[in-house]
């Protein structure tokens, strides 16, 4: 496809998209930091599984909601001939949906064995709901399938509008109480001890991983989106020395694979969810590399500052 166009002509061509692209990038593995931080990385890959189911029931229902409740006054036609104008309606139904799975996963439970077996029955429950539900939409399962792959060729200046409002909250509240989640996220009862309002602090988690997802899963799909809530995190805790470094390279190889993710799926004509994957997954290799390459040097340089 880039024999055809330049690449400042693409750039021009598919700016709503690839402006989706970037903030999705630099904010979702900052978000993907706080849960590798608590251990719940898992939740990336949950989550977005139950985002997709939302936005299929939304769907599925979308016909009794416009007969009976009614949606700004439009018919079920121009419903499904406009997407862009339901996106409000689909986002919260993905919100629903993510907040209850979260809610579920949340819930006190024994040991780290039966909570891994909740993250598997999660995410074939979540994932085979997604394909069931959507065989009841008026569109099929047409664009769950597009949603599924990452297609983001679909992405409207509302969704982007919608999308960048949301995770430009979430990276304003990380920026604001990024010291206290991260204390409640290592150590609650210090926390507590030190007058921090935890329960506070777990419902603004809650908040942020919840919202991400909503409002991502319609813009970026579910593969995206949990390849750069789970990868580039990963990538940068190779090589972080800090946690604000391990923030700023987080969110810049989340950036960098977006990017590289989306140009190669243009170029080779790949889904865009499996091409952003594949460029976080070279990411995490390399930064493996080059974090087995620097040890040597720098238990070297601890020896000689020690002597």
């Amino acid at each position: 496809m880039m024999d055809e166009l330049t690449l400042l002509d693409l750039v021009r061509t598919f700016d709503v998209q690839i402006a989706a692209c970037v903030m999705a990038g630099l904010v979702c593995p900052l978000v993907g930091c706080l849960l590798l931080v608590r251990r719940t990385s898992f939740y990336g890959i949950v989550l977005p599984q139950f985002g997709a189911a939302g936005v299929a029931f939304g769907y599925a229902t979308l016909p009794w909601w416009v007969e009976h409740i009614g949606l700004g006054g439009m018919d079920l036609l121009t419903a499904l001939e406009s997407p862009h104008r339901v996106s409000g309606y689909m986002l919260t139904w993905a919100a629903l949906f993510s907040f209850a799975a979260l809610a579920a996963l949340a819930l006190p439970g024994g040991g780290q064995g039966r909570e891994t077996g909740r993250l598997a029955a999660g995410f074939a429950i979540g994932s085979a709901a997604t394909l069931i539900i959507a065989l009841y939409s008026p569109t099929g399962s047409t664009y769950v399938e597009s949603l599924l792959h990452g297609e983001v060729l679909g992405v409207s200046p509302a969704d982007l509008r919608i999308l960048g409002s949301v995770l430009g909250v979430v990276l304003v509240l990380l920026l604001l109480f990024q010291r206290d989640l991260l204390l409640v996220s290592f150590d609650r009862e210090t926390a507590r001890v030190l007058g921090k309002r935890v329960g506070a602090y777990e419902l603004l988690f809650a908040f942020l991983v919840g919202s991400t997802v909503a409002a991502s899963i319609l813009t970026i799909g579910p593969i995206v989106l949990f390849g750069l809530l789970v990868v580039p995190p990963l990538a940068a805790r190779r090589v972080a020395r800090s946690m604000r470094s391990f923030y700023v390279w987080a969110s810049m190889l989340g950036l960098v694979a977006a990017l590289a993710g989306t140009f190669t799926s243009f170029e080779l004509d790949w889904p865009l969810g499996p091409a952003v994957v594949a460029a976080a997954a070279a990411e995490l290799a390399l930064m493996t590399l080059v974090a087995a390459a620097a040890a040597p040097l720098m238990r070297r340089d601890g020896s000689a500052r020690s002597v």
